[in-house]
């Protein structure tokens, strides 16, 4: 067409060429258009045969299906299938089954494991029959080796001793005994740099010659055996120790409790101290042992609360020969022990 126009087409109708248009230059005086898949010729087109045969069975194919070639067979998805789930569940199981038989086999071989072990430790043990020696005569290497048994000794232990088994009875305390071995040396240094210088020491058998009543009283009722005093100044201040001595410790116990007025010893250039005046006082006893103090100012003078040199002077005599009483008991105590150490076994 050239003049730009376009002719409706009738497909109840053939085609025929415009008015003076001798068909379309390059297909030799065809025009061909594609028209439901058919070959449409223009006037002097020749019916050709078609290069496909239908089959016996083919018909024309329904719309929508195409309009080339033979009819293709309609596939329907095959249908999902349901699971077998109680096959799926029988496998479950069967695989829980072997993990537990596993693990059951697996604990009774640890079980033989530890059996074996057992067996092979009561064996070196020598409960059972000897093992037979091999070629070089030294132990299987299986053999476990075992602690050796304890020995005891058939010497028993020397006795301990403390200060009270031979400070209570008279019979045990058996060392020396003086005025000079309970109080030696000239000076007492106290611990804290306090000394004090002796003065005076005196010696009585009888007891109730060194106090002053009811003290005295006390002594000779209680049966006091002697009664050693010892006197300390430093500075202003002087002090007199006595120590009673009884045959058993209850003697000594109930007289410390409820006397201590001792007699205080002068001399050595020290004048009377603490008579008829208030002074201070104290009592203990340890064994057999009851001791006391007297303390106040060395002039005479009566103690008062503010001559606290005079009371710490008391305190630390007393402390003193609480002390030596101790060490008496100690001395005698390991006395014994290196004495029976030294003895031989019966």
């Amino acid at each position: 067409m050239t003049d730009g126009s376009q002719q409706p087409y009738n497909p109840n109708q053939g085609w025929t060429a415009p008015p003076g248009q001798q068909g379309v230059p390059g297909t030799s005086g065809e025009q061909r258009q594609v028209l439901r898949g058919q070959i449409v010729g223009g006037p002097d087109h020749q019916p050709q045969q078609p290069a496909w045969t239908p089959p016996a069975d083919w018909a024309p194919p329904e719309p929508g299906q195409g309009t080339r070639g033979p009819s293709q067979p309609q596939h329907t998805p095959p249908a999902v299938e349901e699971p077998d789930w109680s096959a799926l569940a029988e496998e479950a199981e069967a695989g829980a089954r072997r993990r537990r038989l596993f693990l059951i086999g697996g604990g009774v071989l640890a079980a033989a494991a530890v059996a074996g072990i057992v067996a092979v430790a009561v064996a070196s043990s020598g409960s059972g029959p000897a093992p037979s020696p091999t070629a070089t005569g030294s132990a299987p290497s299986s053999a476990i080796a075992l602690p050796p048994e304890p020995s005891f000794s058939a010497v028993a232990p020397a006795p301990t001793y403390g200060p009270l088994d031979f400070l209570s009875t008279a019979a045990k305390d058996t060392a020396p005994l003086g005025v000079g071995t309970l109080f030696p040396g000239t000076k007492l240094d106290y611990t804290g740099g306090r000394s004090y210088v002796k003065t005076a020491a005196k010696e009585n058998r009888d007891c109730a010659a060194a106090a002053k009543n009811p003290l005295a009283t006390a002594l000779a009722k209680g049966g006091c055996t002697r009664m050693m005093r010892v006197t300390y100044t430093r500075g202003g201040s002087a002090v007199t120790v006595g120590v009673a001595v009884f045959k058993d410790a209850a003697s000594a116990r109930e007289l410390a409790r409820t006397n201590r007025f001792l007699l205080p010893l002068s001399g050595g250039g020290l004048g009377d101290f603490c008579h008829g005046v208030k002074c201070w006082a104290k009592s203990g006893a340890v064994g057999r042992y009851a001791y006391f103090s007297i303390s106040g100012p060395k002039s005479g003078a009566a103690a008062t609360s503010a001559d606290t040199a005079s009371r710490q002077a008391g305190q630390d005599v007393f402390n003193y020969a609480f002390n030596r009483i101790v060490q008496r008991g100690k001395d005698q105590a390991a006395a014994a022990m290196a004495s029976e150490a030294a003895a031989p076994a019966g």
